[in-house]
């Protein structure tokens, strides 16, 4: 006799949920405040006008977003669409760590190791990062602007959540760029390089909480570092073999 198991059952509606393409595209950028239709459009090439309508009347039917304000062109996370937030950061950490063991070069791994993404991407990155090496520290509003783009991180009661804008009062403000960001995170520069790069003011130590909490440690800035070694011999390895025919 065949048996239902509850939790297969749940597990495979939620996967009808939330399994569709674009879908958990659609949530990320929600993650970082509302966004109008022509603004998600945008921030998610490839998707046409129609498949974007049907996404969202389907995680609206779903509970997941809702109109934000009065306007019917413009949308938010509801609170359950906000509880995918854990899951979609281990999601992002298992895609990196799955990426990053498979041989050769892909896509995946250019994004990895890229100096050239857009500043939503690298907000939800620092958040991301800022809750797997979670760091003790009181509670606290800082504003970061990267590339001219604001965003607002709260640190409360242990975790930390990115705004897209400026408009809450900070007792601590960083402006810097993508690039400087990026190598952070990779451990490629160390805080003291990342501070130089930065404009800061206002309350140092939780500046110096906040940017710590999203670079690697030790071990971890030590496995990044071979990887990058590691990759730069292997895109130096066929002009060097170019060369050594050349000299034979």
């Amino acid at each position: 006799m065949s048996r239902t198991y509850n939790q297969d059952c749940v597990l495979a509606y939620s996967l009808d949920l939330l399994g569709e393409r674009w879908t958990f595209l659609i949530i990320r950028e929600l993650f970082l405040g509302p966004r109008r239709f022509g603004d998600l459009h945008a921030a998610l090439p490839g998707i046409g006008t129609n498949l974007l309508s049907k996404r969202l009347k389907e995680l609206e039917e779903a509970g997941l977003i809702a109109p934000a304000g009065d306007s019917r062109n413009q949308y938010r996370l509801s609170d359950a669409g906000e509880g995918l937030r854990p899951a979609l950061r281990s999601l992002m950490f298992w895609a990196i760590e799955y990426f990053m063991n498979q041989p050769g070069t892909s896509a995946p791994k250019e994004c990895i190791f890229s100096n050239d993404l857009v500043p939503d991407s690298v907000a939800l990155a620092i958040e991301m990062f800022s809750n797997k090496c979670a760091i003790p520290h009181a509670n606290y509003v800082l504003q970061l602007k990267i590339d001219d783009h604001p965003y607002t991180y709260y640190y409360m009661n242990g975790e930390m959540i990115a705004r897209r804008g400026a408009d809450t009062p900070a007792i601590a403000k960083i402006e810097t760029d993508v690039a400087s960001l990026m190598q952070a995170m990779r451990s490629e520069i160390y805080l003291d390089e990342t501070r130089k790069r930065s404009k800061l003011s206002g309350d140092m130590s939780v500046i110096e909480h906040f940017m710590s909490s999203f670079t690697p440690g030790a071990e971890v800035a030590f496995e990044v570092g071979e990887l990058i070694k590691q990759r730069k011999l292997e895109r130096g390895a066929p002009s060097r073999l170019k060369k050594a025919k050349a000299t034979a």
